[in-house]
């Protein structure tokens, strides 16, 4: 059962190698690396022929995450997709990880699998541990409810079936930094898929200054409630509205520490980066951390 691990690289030269080093070091050996150079002015590319004999190379011009994912995916043999940022980091055992718990699922074509990570600064110091909530147990209209409400999830801990991939659709080559939302919340609202959290820490995700997401995260939260809104808005009238009120109900329920929370949140992304990155060096104590750490709140508990 082969794994295609997709890595989308643009400007990634100071965390490549590290990078690509974690996806050939998988305890699981039956893989295929595929990089897509996504138009990189900087030495991405030199750094990626060292692993010619190991990797796929794919060179493009810029077009965006989705764009590069897509490019992978196409010329990809494995039976699974794994994304991979460019400037993150696999454990060992994330693929092993992932591909067990994807075994023991009956539906395995109309599942997201997603997993638990590690935050760490540009120095690869973990600085917090992200333990995601487990809604494996929730009824999906109650977990489409969440996923319209906020992210869940990280992309560089996903995996997901070839063919759900075909047949669903893949990524959107709008220029976007929310490509990763725009497709969970298509897949599960149109399509009825769902995600499947495996309980274990697969992934180091590096926060730094250079970091697309980082420097886009406003836009980003904008763009992704654009997904949601016209997802949402495309579908039967009579479910809309049913999403609507439940998702007003949802957010009505939430406890008033968390909406403090997501209030301090919305202030600290705003932030730039430079005025906080000295307590992202330090522990996960740090209010910037926790405050960019969304939590989980589930109205059945």
């Amino acid at each position: 059962m082969k794994v295609s691990i997709i890595v989308p690289v643009f400007n990634a030269e100071k965390y490549l190698e590290e990078c690509i080093e974690s996806a050939l070091n998988q305890t699981f050996k039956d893989i295929e690396i595929i990089a897509v150079n996504d138009g990189s002015n900087d030495g991405s590319l030199n750094i990626l022929r060292r692993f010619s004999d190991k990797i796929k190379i794919i060179s493009k011009s810029n077009g965006g995450a989705g764009s590069a994912l897509n490019a992978g995916i196409k010329i990809a043999s494995g039976e699974w997709i794994k994304r991979l940022d460019a400037d993150d980091v696999l454990y060992p055992n994330c693929v092993e990880d992932l591909i067990l718990e994807a075994e023991r699922l009956e539906n395995k074509t109309q599942t997201i699998l997603y997993a638990n990570y590690d935050h760490s600064d540009s120095d690869g110091r973990i600085i917090y541990k992200q333990i995601e909530t487990n809604y494996n147990d929730i009824d999906k209209f109650n977990f489409n409810v969440m996923l319209l409400d906020h992210f869940i999830g990280l992309p560089t801990t996903s995996l997901i079936h070839k063919s759900t991939l075909e047949k669903f659709g893949l990524f959107t080559e709008v220029r976007t930094t929310a490509e990763d939302i725009e497709l969970w919340v298509r897949y599960c609202l149109k399509y009825n898929c769902r995600m499947h959290l495996v309980p274990k820490t697969v992934a180091k995700y590096r926060v730094h200054t250079n970091s697309v997401t980082r420097q886009n995260r406003r836009n980003q939260e904008i763009e992704a409630e654009q997904f949601r809104n016209s997802i949402l808005e495309n579908l039967d009238p009579t479910i809309t509205q049913q999403y609507k009120i439940a998702l007003r109900k949802y957010q009505k329920q939430k406890p008033i520490s968390l909406k403090i929370f997501e209030l301090l949140k919305k202030i600290i992304i705003k932030l730039p980066f430079g005025l906080n990155k000295k307590i992202y060096k330090h522990s996960g104590k740090s209010i910037a951390v926790r405050f960019l750490n969304y939590p989980q709140y589930d109205p059945q508990n």
